[in-house]
């Protein structure tokens, strides 16, 4: 019923589901986050009285916590395919530089394209592509597509951008009778230099990151702790909240969010060197 009456909300969610090969309907998968998500606040709801205690003030506290989780589960739930498609895009990314020079140097035997992807695909040397590869395969062998038909459907799909490009190269190539073997000569050439200059600039930005870290998740819960020392000295309540409270909040969750969150960041911007 969400699905059908905000169409505009799920759009992206079912586009990111089949970008990432995700194998599951995407209305079940909109109904397992939804189901997830409360059955996650309500753990948090009980957890809450083990942690806050029993008392009217403590219930309240223990319904906010229960809502702050739901509403992180159902972040979670809804921006997980789009991760999963970065984590795609950054793989194939990565392989696409020497899978273009295997291609390359293949096809300067005089082999056929799509016998060319077929080798590749038996060396299981490029898991992020294979995936890819294979669709192109099953289009032409199980399903009778010529060559440029099958690229054209995969680079349609495909979540990568220079995967796509490489796709639709070959589909020039071909349909201008072009040589495929000069095409994917040049493009690795343009590929790997265009590797190392990233893999570089990656280098340069981790001293940032460093500085973000120890700013952020090491120097600013010192401060913080310290700060609530010394308010404590002269009150027990900051807004109307107890300190005790305020701690845990900051220790349990806030704290362990921001580096949860820090590290899934380093694992999406980071290259699989």
């Amino acid at each position: 019923k969400l699905a059908r009456k905000y169409p505009e909300y799920f759009e992206s969610l079912y586009r990111n589901l089949r970008l990432a090969n995700i194998r599951v309907f995407s209305n079940t998968y909109i109904n397992v986050g939804i189901m997830g998500s409360f059955a996650g606040a309500f753990i948090a709801f009980l957890s809450g009285f083990f942690i806050f205690g029993y008392g009217i003030f403590d219930i309240i506290r223990s319904l906010m916590l229960s809502v702050l989780f739901l509403f992180i589960l159902l972040f979670i739930f809804y921006y997980y395919p789009k991760v999963v498609v970065d984590g795609r895009r950054r793989e194939i990314k990565n392989d696409l530089p020497f899978a273009i020079i295997h291609m390359a140097a293949v096809a300067g035997s005089g082999a056929r394209l799509v016998d060319i992807f077929g080798m590749l695909l038996q060396s299981k040397e490029y898991k992020a592509l294979s995936g890819e590869i294979k669709r192109i395969m099953n289009y032409v062998h199980l399903f009778g597509y010529n060559l440029t038909t099958a690229l054209r459907y995969v680079a349609e799909t495909t979540p990568s951008d220079e995967f796509k490009e490489l796709l639709n190269g070959m589909i020039s190539s071909i349909e201008s009778g072009g040589s495929i073997k000069n095409f994917l000569k040049s493009k690795a050439e343009d590929t790997l230099i265009r590797y190392r200059l990233e893999r570089k600039k990656y280098v340069e930005t981790l001293s940032t990151y460093t500085d973000i870290y120890t700013a952020i998740l090491i120097a600013a819960p010192l401060l913080f702790v310290i700060v609530l020392v010394l308010i404590s000295i002269v009150g027990n309540k900051i807004g109307g909240l107890d300190i005790s409270f305020i701690e845990k909040i900051g220790t349990f969750v806030v704290v362990p969010a921001l580096n949860i969150g820090f590290i899934i960041f380093m694992n999406i911007v980071q290259p699989d060197i």
